[in-house]
């Protein structure tokens, strides 16, 4: 019997616009299981959405939120980083660098941020509000430890992969695994670092089912590598118009 997961990242409650559309037009709930793929809303903000969560809440039988780089804004880092598995309400869950069982599927979490090169971190940290909003045991945030927070997610994906035996995968991360299908108008962009990290090697003899991504707002067709499908669900910035191919009602089956 297959499993429906429905998913949605980069809903990005702590802006006015995407708060109202999302109060018009609410997630649909169509499967049991919710993924949140990350930007959902800052940490620091928690408390002024707590009717989005009591929604999700009510509406699936389990939710899984997973964070981005927006929940950290505003918020120290080392606080909630690494591994996470933390209920928010008694069915809605944090997770980070962790794995669900759910009969023989396997769902594997993570940030998976990306990774930043010495030739490009100069600007890259001057130009990202990462390393402006977000700190680090009281510090700012540096392309350091950002690096180190990607070593850690690649190293417990890869772990997880090691593991896997007749399991049916889906990995959720919010950083993009692949420059494949990457959005047009940014080819070329120094920031594209912070946005996406080439995993194709990993990705193309693993055997998984579909992975799902956030973060570049764009809602990027489906597309492979090897057998994996490579998927995403974004709502991004309405006051921009990128919520145009969002939809509240998306999911797989696995």
């Amino acid at each position: 019997m297959l499993l429906k997961l429905q998913y949605a990242s980069d809903l990005h409650l702590e802006f006015p616009a995407n708060k109202e559309f999302l109060k018009q037009h609410p997630l649909q709930p169509v499967a049991d299981v919710l993924v949140l793929a990350g930007d959902i809303v800052p940490f620091a903000e928690m408390n002024k959405h707590r009717d989005f969560f009591s929604y999700v809440a009510d509406h699936f039988e389990t939710t899984y939120w997973l964070p981005g780089n927006h929940e950290y804004y505003y918020f120290d880092i080392a606080e909630k980083s690494g591994v996470l598995n933390e209920k928010i309400r008694s069915n809605v869950c944090l997770v980070n660098n962790t794995t669900v069982v759910n009969g023989k599927a396997k769902f594997i979490f993570s940030t998976l941020w990306s990774k930043i090169s010495p030739g490009h971190q100069w600007q890259i940290e001057r130009s990202l509000n990462d390393f402006h909003l977000i700190k680090h045991k009281g510090f700012r945030f540096s392309a350091e430890q950002y690096n180190q927070l990607h070593e850690e997610s690649l190293t417990f994906i890869q772990n997880e992969f090691k593991t896997v035996n007749d399991e049916k995968v889906a990995v959720f991360t919010h950083h993009c695994p692949t420059f494949l299908n990457y959005p047009v108008q940014y080819k070329g962009d120094v920031l594209n670092e912070a946005f996406a990290v080439e995993l194709h090697d990993l990705i193309e003899p693993s055997g998984t089912a579909c992975w799902v991504y956030g973060h570049h707002h764009n809602n990027t067709s489906e597309f492979s590598i090897g057998n994996t499908q490579i998927i995403t669900n974004q709502l991004g910035y309405v006051q921009q118009n990128e919520h145009r191919l969002f939809e509240t009602n998306k999911y797989l089956e696995i």
